[in-house]
């Protein structure tokens, strides 16, 4: 896969099927510097693939999800939510357990969390899981979906069902240990089984470090494709973006000039990537329509937010 490549897509019920963590965010209502400063907070809707489906549903793109709630107040808040926004629904479960929560600081820079995780482990395996794969265009999914059983199985199920059907499969590679099964090597679990079934990541610098330990952003990216024929784009926050094919190292500057809140940056870049390569666009000019998306977000406070259309976002971003 080379940065000037289009990717080509067959007609499909979905653009994009999401799997993964769908959770109340409480982002505290203050910049402060850990939690524990912290006073109030905000209910926001939250989790990486919830947000990216509900991105690109705003933009017209035809989404769903997979993922587990509680049958609870919190569960029904995000149900709500994503039907509002014309996200299917059909793949969420309502699980016995209580929706899972994170509690996340205000930031300009990388948050602080703490996650309190219930019915997002708790998914099982079902036919029309298998049936949202068939008929999507994109899969996308997070490296929280491999943290625990039973989520990780089915996760991997859905996985090489989405290979072997030849679908786009994009992977967030956002590994922390504390959200991880005590005593399973998560990073070499990702390396190993996950990477080679995946067609692109986008980890942040952070993330790579967590993945892979310490090393040079060039390194990073040459470990990442040394797993599979990867393409690899790492957010590097003030200081962009960098891509790699087999050929050519790709940097990308940040658009953003005011940074409100980072949260859900990351999953705008996801949207605005796959709302350009879903157009028609190269990997190339989709990378800078998600590099677009970032910024726009981060002027905004919450995980999700109105982006523009393409040329709106690009004409925004090029006069900053």
């Amino acid at each position: 896969m080379r940065l000037d490549d289009k990717i080509y897509f067959d007609a499909s019920a979905y653009d994009v099927v999401t799997m993964g963590e769908l959770l109340i965010d409480m982002i505290s209502t203050d910049y402060v510097p850990t939690l524990k400063e912290a006073v109030h907070f905000q209910k926001t809707f939250g989790g990486s693939p919830g947000n990216i489906a509900v991105n690109l549903a705003k933009m017209k793109y035809r989404t769903a999800l997979i993922s587990s709630i509680g049958a609870d107040d919190f569960g029904r808040f995000l149900i709500d939510f994503l039907q509002d926004q014309s996200v299917d629904t059909k793949g969420i479960q309502m699980a016995s357990t209580t929706t899972s929560m994170v509690f996340v600081t205000k930031s300009k820079e990388n948050p602080l969390f703490l996650p309190l995780r219930f019915a997002d482990l708790d998914l099982k395996l079902q036919e029309d899981q298998f049936n949202l794969i068939e008929n999507t265009k994109i899969f996308h999914f997070t490296a929280w979906a491999l943290s625990h059983e039973p989520i990780r199985k089915v996760t991997m199920a859905l996985l090489e069902h989405a290979r072997s059907k030849k679908k786009l499969i994009t992977f967030d590679p956002n590994y922390r240990d504390v959200l991880w099964e005590k005593g399973h090597d998560g990073p070499g679990f990702i390396r190993q089984k996950v990477l080679p079934l995946v067609d692109i990541i986008k980890p942040s610098e952070s993330d790579a470090e967590h993945l892979l330990g310490k090393g040079s952003l060039e390194a990073y990216a040459t470990k990442f494709k040394d797993t599979g024929n990867l393409m690899v784009m790492m957010t590097l926050g003030a200081a962009g973006l960098m891509a790699m094919d087999d050929e050519e190292i790709f940097h990308i500057p940040t658009f953003a000039k005011e940074v409100v809140d980072t949260t859900g940056a990351g999953d705008a870049f996801w949207s605005g990537f796959m709302a350009g390569i879903l157009g028609g666009k190269t990997m190339r000019d989709a990378m800078f329509q998600g590099s677009y998306s970032a910024a726009y977000k981060l002027e905004t406070m919450g995980a999700v937010c109105e982006l523009p259309d393409a040329l709106t976002l690009e004409l925004w971003a090029r006069q900053r």
